[in-house]
């Protein structure tokens, strides 16, 4: 089981990290965040190094690919794939390709002009949404494996990956959860993960299978540490740089957890 699914644990994660911040940065405006000189009294403020956004997030868009390559097992398994339009994963690819694009786009012209453009940005977050959409429909569109093809299944993609890309930003931007919109959208986010949460262990529990350790374990890991580090740094309680931390990371934990279990039950 783990052999099968660990190449699809680390697209959806990997991948679905990247999409997931460009959808939030494209709401929220990560790359038009500043950071203040370390000079007390100095007026002047410095965009945070644009060029890193995009750069982190083309990384970890070509591991998640390498995930999709090491579950086809051969290159031209990967062709057939992409010679029928119709399939999921041609699907998949299609999209990744036309992210990857635009992500390379906006690596080139933050390093240029030393700021991110942000019509860019908006192009990005809605092919972002699309890449994370087809996801989850490739997953939903599994008929042979109830556990998979259940109401929750997209949603459990998408709003983790939002969830992912919530606390990318986070960590990204040594500020950023001081800024009001990022951290509203990473508790929004927690919370719709939570719900989603609860729907997938109803759906499980209708069809006989118990992954309820897993789901538990992933809501108090993901979206309840993630929103009290967020509710810590607005009070002032924790600096926003490790909250950052905190909450990228909690999340990460959370979403992969989930992640594990949805797997694990298409598989029993």
């Amino acid at each position: 089981m783990v052999m099968e699914t660990f190449p699809l644990l680390v697209f959806t994660t990997f991948a679905g990290l990247a999409a997931g911040a460009y959808a939030v940065d494209s709401l929220c405006g990560n790359g038009r965040s500043i950071c203040r000189t370390h000079t007390e009294n100095a007026p002047e403020a410095k965009p945070l190094r644009p060029w890193l956004f995009p750069l982190v997030c083309l990384v970890l868009l070509g591991l998640g690919l390498c995930g999709t390559l090491a579950h086809l097992g051969q290159p031209l398994r990967f062709v057939n794939g992409m010679a029928n339009p119709g399939s999921m994963i041609a699907q998949e690819a299609y999209w990744s390709i036309a992210f990857g694009l635009v992500v390379v786009v906006d690596l080139a012209l933050a390093s240029f002009k030393g700021v991110s453009v942000r019509p860019v940005r908006w192009v990005g977050g809605l092919i972002a949404v699309g890449l994370m959409v087809v996801t989850g429909l490739a997953y939903y569109q599994s008929l042979g494996l109830p556990a998979w093809s259940g109401a929750a299944t997209v949603p459990l993609f998408l709003v983790g990956d939002l969830a992912l890309g919530a606390g990318l930003c986070a960590l990204l931007n040594r500020s950023g959860l001081a800024n009001s919109s990022l951290a509203a959208a990473s508790v929004a986010a927690g919370v719709a993960f939570a719900a989603t949460l609860c729907a997938f262990g109803l759906h499980l529990a209708r069809i006989g299978v118990d992954a309820t350790g897993l789901l538990v374990a992933s809501g108090v890991l993901g979206p309840l540490v993630a929103s009290i580090a967020v509710a810590a740094v607005r009070a002032g309680v924790l600096p926003a740089r490790i909250g950052g931390v905190v909450v990228c990371l909690f999340t990460l934990v959370g979403v992969v957890l989930a992640r594990v279990a949805f797997f694990a039950a298409g598989l029993m």
